[in-house]
């Protein structure tokens, strides 16, 4: 009887097997293949698939030229469908494997682009802000010559604008609420940390505003001064000048 069990099962192997060699078994595709595969799903935008398939590449054939092009375009096809912190996990293995990757700028620009994409509105929370901010400081630093030394350069400034308008609103409301120790704070951060924004300008105008309001008249005088002299054509250059005269009669006609 055990026999019998043996030979129906050997046969039941054997039948899989003969199953499997005309065609039930799907062929292996060597390396250059398996690429070429993933990368036609990735040319149709068909994300999900092309995720699989550079998997295969990449853990499958670890040791071909091509690796880092196949870890290059996995971590791209989590970046297309906007799975940001995927993206970054897979652009930062691209980084610590190949280091001197032909595709490492590439690599690097895309984990302070996914930072970027994920920064929010001013009013929240900046955490992510600051981290394209970082990301793109070591793009920078690593790649000063690359193509997208340019973008980047846009992109921080954008990334600066947003926290300088957040500190700037900040001290606003302060401002309105007639704290004016706390707006004066607030607009000091903004024209020390993001000089080169518009917020900082404004920032120096308030300043007078609160020290005026603090009954510092003669600190108030010297920041309509410094602010009339810096941006003389500014849109608030003509309430400052109405507020050097207020406070200093004798400079009406300068």
């Amino acid at each position: 009887m055990k026999r019998l069990v043996l030979s129906v099962i050997l046969f039941g192997m054997v039948g899989a097997v003969l199953s499997c060699s005309k065609g039930g078994l799907k062929e292996m595709l060597g390396p250059r293949e398996q690429f070429q595969k993933a990368m036609a799903y990735y040319d149709n935008e068909d994300f999900l698939k092309s995720q699989a398939e550079f998997q295969k590449v990449v853990y499958g054939f670890p040791g071909q030229p091509f690796v880092d092009s196949a870890q290059f375009y996995l971590s791209m096809s989590y970046y297309q469908i906007e799975s940001y912190p995927e993206a970054i996990g897979e652009f930062k293995r691209l980084l610590q494997a190949y280091p001197t990757s032909a595709l490492a700028d590439d690599a690097q620009y895309y984990v302070g682009m996914s930072h970027f994409n994920e920064s929010p509105g001013f009013t929240k929370d900046q955490t992510e802000t600051y981290a394209a901010i970082d990301e793109f400081g070591v793009f920078l630093d690593r790649f000063p010559s690359s193509s997208y030394a340019g973008d980047v350069q846009a992109r921080l400034d954008i990334l600066y604008d947003k926290l300088a308008r957040k500190l700037f609103k900040s001290g606003q409301l302060y401002l309105k609420l007639n704290d004016f120790e706390p707006a004066l704070i607030y607009f000091e951060q903004v024209r020390d940390n993001y000089p080169e924004t518009e917020w900082a300008r404004l920032a120096l105008y308030y300043t007078g505003e609160a020290q005026l309001k603090l009954g510092r008249k003669s600190d108030a005088l010297e920041t309509f001064q410094n602010f009339v002299t810096a941006f003389p054509d500014h849109k608030l250059s003509k309430k400052a000048r109405e507020q050097i005269e207020k406070l200093s009669p004798a400079q009406a006609g300068g």
